[in-house]
């Protein structure tokens, strides 16, 4: 489902975010990854920085991405502070000539973002390049059996989760919310 421009525009804008990253969510990242002093992240989809901001308080060199000028600024004033663990920058992830260094990343995370992805199966196979060998794709998302019938749109189906499995050496998902949110960790072969 693509998402319009426009209101994410407006919704950034307005200072308004979603379900903020908690201590224990960071915790349990941070278990899942295991040690990335110094690991280079990419954030897609950063809305108003809070994640983002969150994985260069772990220790990653973390690029933070969003369509939506409103986000991209926000997050800009935000956290400058981070500056340079944490840079921002305008980009459309789903737009294929839009540049980002292959093999470059250590992590890409994509938090309660591809479930609006237009072309999932483009977007995984952009991660794909995206990852240095070993890295990883982390997707916070909700699962659209999960939510009410008008709701079910914001979350991935499960025809588009096993999408989201194929071609990954290795991974696992946990809860951070039953019901709620889940995250998936895909890892890329180790090289």
């Amino acid at each position: 489902m693509p998402a319009d421009r426009g209101h994410w525009e407006q919704h950034f804008a307005a200072g308004n975010g979603f379900h903020r990253p908690d201590a224990r969510e960071m915790r349990l990242l941070g278990e899942a990854l295991g040690p990335h002093h110094g690991a280079r992240a990419l954030d897609v989809g950063c809305g108003l920085g809070t994640y983002a901001a969150a994985l260069a308080g772990l220790g990653h060199r973390t690029l933070a991405v969003d369509w939506a000028d409103a986000a991209v600024a926000a997050t800009r004033d935000r956290y400058a502070d981070l500056e340079p663990r944490l840079e921002v920058a305008r980009l459309d992830f789903e737009d294929a000539t839009a540049r980002l260094p292959r093999a470059a990343f250590d992590l890409v995370t994509m938090r309660l973002v591809f479930a609006f992805m237009a072309d999932k199966e483009a977007a995984a196979e952009r991660v794909r390049a995206l990852l240095a060998p070993g890295g990883a794709w982390v997707v916070t998302t909700s699962l659209a059996q999960w939510l009410p019938e008008d709701r079910r749109r914001i979350g991935l189906t499960a025809a588009e989760v096993g999408g989201l499995l194929c071609g990954w050496s290795r991974g696992h998902w946990y809860d951070l919310d039953p019901g709620v949110l889940r995250v998936f960790v895909l890892r890329a072969p180790a090289g």
